[in-house]
């Protein structure tokens, strides 16, 4: 294979896609969210979230697999084209079962009624699962083909939204677009990949990946136990419309959380290679610069959500989604679990192999989720409110075991708690005084959002600079040796 691409030029990639993804949504999401209206998008939300669990077993847990392995074998084609075969293969099976099952299901339960026709267009992404490769593209570090590929369709998806989603009723056509994009991206990339790697029938093998896919469905999509089993729960006990609040604060905080932990998956194809050579001093280092850049952008990221939810909130979805606000400031603080659980999973436990011990712990804090949501239904307070801070105590849980687990018995050196790491928190909390301070001069939703925005930022890079930060010297060397070099 080819030489190793560095990890600045592949966080760059990756980083690009991330932005691009977030303002791709930042132009559409008020749109589609003002125009479709709450009780349609919450509609399509309680489908959206009833696909995601037939669509889980669809993955098969290929993803994470997918890539850990092919990152171990990367250097010999021979043994990549196998894997890549067997795993392409049993994906194929995967999700032709699953969609058999997902149409019967929605025929029985849903046959007849309004969220018929919006399911039933979900089925194309089931299809289209069957073309999603990407896993081998990052594990290979093609970020660069990624962030092009999808920006292309994005662009794509982003004309056919303004031009045939213009009224309440257009919401099956929206449904359509979003399957279709799906479709069509993953599709590409199938593609690229086929001619980079190309098929081996004649050497796969299946029942060696089965066990290891089982542990990695169960791993790799937590989400059914946390947020996904929220939407499902409020969709089923409470309305549509505290879907859509719940949906509608998930998305904002996944746009930010998903360029922040960039900085996560991009280096786990560079961690699980590291510790199939056996070099752990270079995986602790690594590690542990890491984790230092992530909290340097994590904690000023959900602590400024928090401080300015009510402006992104009457900004992005206008007055009628008010009653968003709080879960949104709840969700700003479940990206903060998210983060510390991204780490412990993504890279300790899963590039280290302990998907069995992962799985269990997963599965206990995911079980307390379902506990604490069924004792808010049988208390009467069950809402959008308080699951996402269930969910966030469920993932508090999740990361005390993974946290025990990591540091004393696998012996990982991670440094989570010094104050080279946890000064950004402290660094951040001043949001909170500030922007107190610029509503006590003025209250407009607009000028609050921008003044808070600007101000924080600015205090916060002031401050970085002044204690002589080593991740904002790091970017400031590594950007005017760049800009040097053109």
């Amino acid at each position: 294979m080819e030489k190793n691409k560095s990890i600045t030029r592949n966080v760059i990639f990756k980083v690009l896609l991330s932005t691009f993804n977030i303002i791709v949504p930042l132009i559409i999401g008020p749109y589609a969210y003002r125009v479709i209206g709450d009780d349609h998008m919450g509609m399509i939300n309680h489908a959206d979230a009833i696909y995601n669990y037939f669509y889980i077993f669809a993955t098969f847990g290929i993803y994470q697999y997918g890539l850990r392995e092919m990152s171990r074998i990367r250097n010999d084609k021979e043994k990549l084209r196998t894997v890549f075969t067997s795993l392409f293969v049993i994906g194929v099976i995967a999700n032709i079962i699953v969609l058999s099952i997902f149409i019967i299901f929605t025929n029985m339960e849903y046959g007849g009624t309004i969220k018929y026709p919006v399911l039933m267009l979900y089925s194309i992404n089931i299809f289209a699962n069957v073309f999603y490769i990407e896993w081998a593209n990052e594990a290979l570090e093609n970020y660069d083909f990624i962030a092009i590929k999808t920006i292309i369709v994005r662009i794509l998806y982003l004309v056919c939204l303004f031009a045939f989603v213009r009224t309440e009723k257009d919401y099956i056509i929206y449904t359509l677009i979003i399957n279709a994009y799906t479709l069509l991206n993953y599709f590409v990339s199938f593609i690229y990949i086929k001619k980079r790697i190309g098929f081996d029938f004649k050497g796969i093998k299946l029942n060696i990946h089965i066990k290891y896919l089982l542990m990695s469905l169960v791993m790799g999509n937590a989400n059914m136990l946390y947020i996904q089993l929220d939407r499902v729960m409020l969709g089923s006990y409470v309305n549509d419309r505290s879907v859509a609040y719940y949906t509608l604060s998930s998305y904002i905080t996944s746009m930010v959380n998903t360029l922040i932990l960039s900085v996560v998956y991009v280096t786990i194809p560079r961690l699980a290679n590291i510790i199939a050579k056996d070099d752990q001093d270079g995986y602790h280092n690594l590690l542990n610069k890491v984790c230092e850049n992530l909290f340097a952008f994590i904690f000023p990221a959900a602590l400024g959500i928090f401080v300015v939810a009510r402006e992104i909130v009457l900004i992005y979805g206008g007055a009628k989604y008010v009653d968003t606000i709080p879960v949104l400031q709840g969700f700003a603080l479940f990206m903060i679990t998210s983060a510390f659980e991204s780490v412990f999973t993504n890279q300790i436990l899963y590039v280290k192999r302990r998907e069995r011990r992962l799985v269990l712990f997963i599965l206990a804090a995911g079980i307390m989720n379902l506990i604490f949501n069924i004792t808010l239904i049988k208390l009467g307070i069950f809402s959008a409110v308080t699951a996402i801070y269930t969910t966030a105590l469920a993932n508090f849980l999740l990361i005390s075991m993974e946290l025990i687990y990591s540091i004393f018995i696998l012996k990982v050196k991670l440094h989570l708690f010094r104050l080279e790491k946890l000064k950004y928190l402290i660094y951040s909390l001043m949001f909170i005084p500030i922007t107190l301070g610029i509503r006590m001069i003025t209250n407009r939703v607009v000028p609050v959002f921008f003044i808070a925005v600007a101000v924080n930022v600015l205090y916060y890079l002031v401050l970085l600079y002044i204690t002589k930060d080593k991740v904002l010297r790091a970017f400031i060397s590594k950007f005017f040796k760049k800009a040097h070099s053109i």
